[in-house]
């Protein structure tokens, strides 16, 4: 056994019911298979073999990669989700704040985010994307034989492994979402959306960017030509709007990485 599986185990342990039965699933994983992981909150999570989703579930309940598991549980009022997925943070975020938008736009992944959210109380699952401007967006799909489900982009970078295939999906901003749901006071807008994250943001309005506390997220290395793409633009535009703010980049790809940033005054 691996240090890496044994500390695994304990970290499951600690959310659900079956930590060998999940760390074994990560290895011996194949298309088809699906595992009933029986979190201890008592609402199970669902996950497929052959594709992302056991990374999704490392990713955030046992990496934290969206660095969320300081917080207080139950003390935030809105999180905003945005490429939620298959619901894998949706459902780690139901259990810190009151109400979560989960925004999903592509249809398989949006039937595996149904059900993972189910019966977890405050969440809101979405089917549509959020974008610089409303209508609708071509998403390209990843190729037949990836496990890159989480991959799906409107923009196809050179080691994206995305087909000239694409599914439209209806399209919405930041500024009509927060709107519609009445969020006056987003404690975490959490953002993985492939690219997209610089038109969406760009797009908000002060008073939607004053709303928010917190943004974590993963920017990408889309349309170099385009200024607004690199780290360092955007994070000046970011710290602009009154964000302190950390990163963490890729070890190899250029542009790319994690971003948090946080109001001064956030709690």
């Amino acid at each position: 056994m691996r240090v890496e599986d044994l500390t695994d185990f304990f970290k499951v342990r600690r959310l659900a019911g079956n930590p060998w039965e999940v760390v074994r699933f990560r290895k011996g994983q194949r298309k088809g298979d699906l595992l009933h992981v029986r979190m201890h909150d008592g609402h199970p999570l669902f996950v497929r073999g052959g594709c992302a989703d056991y990374h999704m579930f490392h990713r955030i309940f046992l990496r934290d990669e969206y660095r969320v598991n300081r917080a207080t549980p139950g003390s935030w009022s809105w999180v905003v989700d945005l490429g939620a997925n298959v619901g894998m943070f949706a459902a780690r975020a139901a259990r810190l704040a009151r109400n979560v938008v989960a925004c999903e736009p592509i249809a398989v992944n949006f039937a595996q985010l149904t059900k993972n959210v189910e019966g977890r109380a405050g969440v809101t699952p979405l089917k549509v994307a959020v974008a610089g401007e409303p209508g609708t967006l071509k998403i390209f799909r990843p190729e037949a034989q990836s496990n890159r489900t989480g991959s799906f982009s409107a923009f196809k970078a050179p080691d994206a492994a995305l087909t000239d295939d694409y599914e439209e999906v209806p399209a919405t901003t930041l500024d009509a979402l927060f709107e519609e749901h009445g969020i006056d006071r987003c404690d975490l807008l959490k953002i993985d959306i492939e690219g997209a994250e610089y038109d969406v943001l760009h797009a908000a309005s002060e008073a939607t960017f004053a709303k928010v506390q917190r943004i974590h997220g993963e920017y990408h290395d889309v349309r170099p030509e385009d200024p607004r793409t690199r780290i360092e633009a955007f994070l000046r535009f970011l710290r602009d709007k009154g964000f302190q703010l950390e990163i963490e980049p890729h070890r190899r790809k250029p542009n790319f990485g994690m971003f948090f940033g946080a109001r001064p005054d956030a709690v």
